[in-house]
């Protein structure tokens, strides 16, 4: 046979593809055709570059996606302008029938709250996930895991037999997830969501650390398969735009645990100019890593002599704070009538105000010391207030028997900066207001509205004298005098308090003091309290520690039950 017969012959036991996408013929390798990017592309870790003209729209797919255009926006784009595109919907046929704990929980992911969500983390969840479901069995286990946990745990179902759908479901995805990071089979993105699903099913059930586990996975997977200086020709397995995902989830960890620094180490630092041509979102997440990887390394000094300071740490402070507040000035939210229009910026701008107070006061021993930040608590407030009404968590779905889902979304949103207000802006209506926000917040990662409404809730009692379980509700007109911070003096304030998991091995075989929480697996309120700021820094701070209370007369601590605020 000549070389000539050879270059003609062709494969004819394979259809061929006609309208396969510009990267799969690049390869040589038959595209599906899935719309809008073919999953053959997605399991290679690879960009799809999109079909030729002439090719079946994206009606024909089995993946149909309600939006402005067919057409994929780069995540690169400004976040002022991506906010006003219309939400972005599954259809009910999105997956199989025989599936209804996947399609449950990919209704639950894309319905919930955009929060701080940019058009990419939309398509994420709403395009990636569901082709992955399809696609890779460990995904689809991971899915089914924490739809089963969502029915359970969330909608409470009535089953007598709670817990045991997710603990079956969990087990079979936890060994697909094994299996797939030992063979890479499908490359490592596949199992990146594998791990944040299983996180999110774990907070659900607040296994905080457990989850915490997971999404570390997660983290050091991302960071052992993405290569910034990766060229061209040797593309990273993980496209930048999904390390950017997940290096927001990692700030999750830093915001839920006190003085513990994000997993992933901090990037060079930010510039104005990246300040200014990046997105709002991935430049805040940059400013928001370096911030809290300060933050960490400073609280061991907050109860110290500031002669121990090191220099260095307050030379650090003084380019955090400048790097968030010059954040906030590029940022602005353009008028009080877009504020629909820019949901996405208004959280973002409660995420910045709210690290740049704890920056600002994490050197700061005394908790009269928040009092001066009024104006950036106050503004966290009135922009959640502003939040368009379908962030709230009772939103309804069009689709039949899941007409009355609870909000959950696995990225960062309100809940921590409104948690911040109420515990640490003593203004008594500032800080009811954001509590009433606070408790209609859903779920976000690892905290939960309701449970961090109920231990803002056992802070305030302490604070400000109230009997226990005391309706803070507040009758008659505003009185400034009355409402002043300053009528709350320093012995009273509450340093550090927090939700725990008390009688651990209980709560597993579903022994805990029955209440209405007894299904949580948080079920107290832990918080210190420093009788004597002078004394303590006189007598404990001349060394840095983690845990000041430890080994000091000067504190006080004592346990609460969370209670649900009524």
């Amino acid at each position: 046979m000549t070389e000539t017969d050879k270059a003609k012959r062709t494969r004819t036991n394979v259809k061929q593809s006609k309208f396969g996408c510009f990267t799969c013929k690049a390869r040589r390798v038959k595209c599906d055709e899935a719309k809008p990017s073919c999953r053959r592309c997605l399991t290679a870790q690879r960009h799809c570059q999109g079909y030729p003209r002439g090719a079946p729209t994206e009606s024909s797919s089995p993946l149909t996606i309600t939006t402005t255009s067919s057409t994929f926006t780069s995540p690169t784009s400004r976040l002022s302008s991506a906010s006003s595109s219309p939400p972005i919907l599954l259809t009910p046929d999105l997956l199989s029938l025989s599936s209804p704990l996947a399609k449950l929980a990919c209704n639950v992911l894309v319905q919930s709250p955009r929060r701080a969500k940019n058009k990419l983390e939309l398509e994420f969840w709403s395009r990636i996930v569901p082709q992955l479901t399809h696609s890779v069995p460990s995904v689809q286990a991971a899915v089914e895991a924490f739809g089963a946990c969502y029915k359970e745990y969330v909608l409470r179902s009535d089953s007598t037999t709670t817990g045991l759908e997710t603990t079956k479901r969990y087990i079979k995805a936890l060994k697909l997830a094994q299996l797939d990071l030992s063979t890479m089979q499908h490359g490592p993105l596949p199992c990146m969501i594998a791990c944040l699903l299983l996180a999110s099913t774990e907070a659900i059930q607040q296994r905080l650390y457990s989850g915490h586990v997971h999404l570390n996975g997660a983290l050091a997977l991302m960071a052992s398969h993405s290569s910034e200086e990766a060229t061209q020709e040797a593309a990273p397995m993980i496209d930048k735009e999904y390390v950017s995902l997940f290096r927001k989830l990692d700030l999750h960890i830093a915001t839920y645990a006190i003085g513990v620094a994000p997993h992933l180490p901090p990037q060079p630092p930010i510039t104005a100019e990246d300040l200014l041509s990046g997105p709002p979102d991935q430049s805040l997440s940059r400013v928001l890593h370096s911030g809290y990887h300060f933050i960490s390394a400073a609280y061991m000094y907050k109860y110290t002599s500031r002669r121990i300071i090191p220099p260095e740490l307050l030379i650090e402070q003084g380019r955090q704070l400048s790097n968030m507040r010059q954040w906030l000035e590029y940022n602005q939210v353009p008028s009080p009538d877009t504020c629909g229009q820019d949901e996405s910026l208004l959280v973002l701008r409660t995420q910045c105000l709210a690290a740049l107070v704890y920056a600002s006061c994490v050197l700061e021993p005394r908790e009269t010391a928040y009092d001066s930040f009024g104006p950036e608590f106050e503004e966290i407030v009135t922009l959640v207030e502003a939040l368009p009404p379908n962030t709230q968590p009772d939103h309804n779905l069009q689709h039949g028997d899941l007409s009355t889902l609870l909000s959950y979304t696995p990225e960062m949103g309100i809940i921590h900066p409104l948690y911040f207000v109420a515990r640490k802006y003593r203004h008594r209506r500032w800080r009811r207001r954001a509590l009433s926000l606070l408790i209609k917040s859903g779920r976000e990662g690892p905290w939960c509205g309701e449970i961090e409404g109920a231990a803002a809730s056992s802070l305030i009692w302490a604070e400000e004298g109230l009997a226990y379980k005391t309706s803070l509700d507040l009758v008659g007109p505003e009185d400034a005098d009355m409402d002043d911070p300053i009528n709350i003096p320093e012995r009273n304030r509450v340093h550090v308090s927090g939700p725990v998991a008390v009688n651990d091995q209980e709560n597993e075989f579903g022994t805990v003091e029955s209440n209405q929480m007894s299904h949580k697996r948080l079920t107290m309120v832990h918080t210190f309290r420093c009788c004597d700021i002078e004394a303590m820094l006189r007598d404990d701070g001349h060394q840095p520690r983690h845990h000041p209370w430890k080994g000091s007369i000067h504190w006080e601590e004592w346990m609460d039950p969370l209670e649900p605020v009524t």
